[in-house]
Parts: C-alpha cells; sequence; structure tokens
C-alpha cells in the first residue's frame, strides 16, 4: 500500500521536476520553439526543373506546415546538380544498379539589408535496380530522386533552424 502511494507520488512530481530541467519529448511540437516565427519568414526561390520543384515545396511547407500568413524577411535560393549513373555493369554493357546523386547549395538573404546570413552545400545520393522493363527502371530513379530530395530538405531546415535559433538567442 504504501510502495503504491510513493509510486503515485512520484508519478504525479515527475513530469514537474522534468519540465524545469530543460527535458523535451523526442516527438515534442517544433512549431512552438524559438525561430520558428522566423522559419515562417522564410521565402523559398523559384527552384527549377522537377526535382526543384519538389524541393520547394518541401522546404515552404515545412517552413510554414500551416500556412500562417508571414511577411517574408529572408529568401532561401536554393541551387541544385543531378546527375544519374550506373554503378553496376554486366558483361554485355548493360546496367544493373544505377545512382542518383543531389547536391544542393543554398544561401539565406536578409531582405532588409541584402546580407548573406547563411549558406551552405548538401550532397545526397541514392541507388536504384535498373530493369528489363524500362518503365520499372524510371520508376525506381524518380524514387531515388525523391528520396534524395527529401534528404535535402531535412539537411537544409536543421540547418537553418539552428541557425535561427542561435541568432533568437542571441539577440535575447
Amino acid at each position: 500500500m504504501i510502495a503504491r502511494r510513493r509510486l503515485l507520488a512520484a508519478a504525479l512530481v515527475l513530469p514537474a521536476t522534468l519540465a524545469g530541467c530543460g527535458w523535451e519529448p523526442l516527438y515534442a511540437n517544433h512549431d512552438s520553439d524559438v525561430g520558428s516565427a522566423d522559419l515562417r519568414a522564410i521565402q523559398v526561390a523559384r527552384i527549377p526543373e522537377r526535382v526543384g520543384q519538389l524541393l520547394e515545396t518541401a522546404l515552404r511547407n515545412s517552413f510554414n506546415p500551416n500556412s500562417i500568413e508571414t511577411k517574408p524577411a529572408y529568401r532561401l535560393n536554393v541551387t541544385l546538380s543531378r546527375s544519374v549513373q550506373d554503378l553496376a555493369i554486366q558483361s554485355q554493357g548493360l546496367g544493373t544498379r544505377g545512382e542518383v546523386q543531389l547536391t544542393a547549395s543554398f544561401s539565406l538573404i536578409e531582405l532588409a539589408t541584402g546580407k548573406q546570413l547563411q549558406s551552405g552545400t548538401v550532397h545526397t545520393s541514392d541507388s536504384f535496380d535498373i530493369q528489363a522493363n524500362g518503365y520499372s527502371t524510371v520508376v525506381a530513379q524518380d524514387d531515388a530522386s525523391i528520396r534524395d530530395v527529401e534528404e535535402v530538405r531535412r539537411e537544409i531546415v536543421a540547418r537553418l533552424t539552428m541557425f535561427m535559433q542561435n541568432k533568437q538567442r542571441a539577440a535575447s
């Protein structure tokens, strides 16, 4: 009986003590994080080609997932370079495994001053099977490109989130 009461008391006190030490849940809602207003203020410049359009849309949705009306304060310029190559080649000269490589160079510009605040390069690669059926190969290559876009998106969002959080903390 006493052990039950102690367990119940610990269960009630533990969340309050963890909240005071800076602990946060792994799957916390980061919409209210420091810098999220700045992230919403990032305007993503047009990125040409289909893969660029996918990345552009994904970045916009990541920075402002709830489509909150926000005046742009920053512009994100992204330049993509994509290459496709055969990795494994049969003796007849036919490829059996392909690779899609995606390199994204990005820069964050402050609109008020025109000053470049952050820049970087992200490189990803993903492979796919080359099938005898041409359509399967096209679909597999497209899927590899989509996986590359998602990886690039995550990395750019992570870098800019850290930058904005550090910027907010330095201003405080």
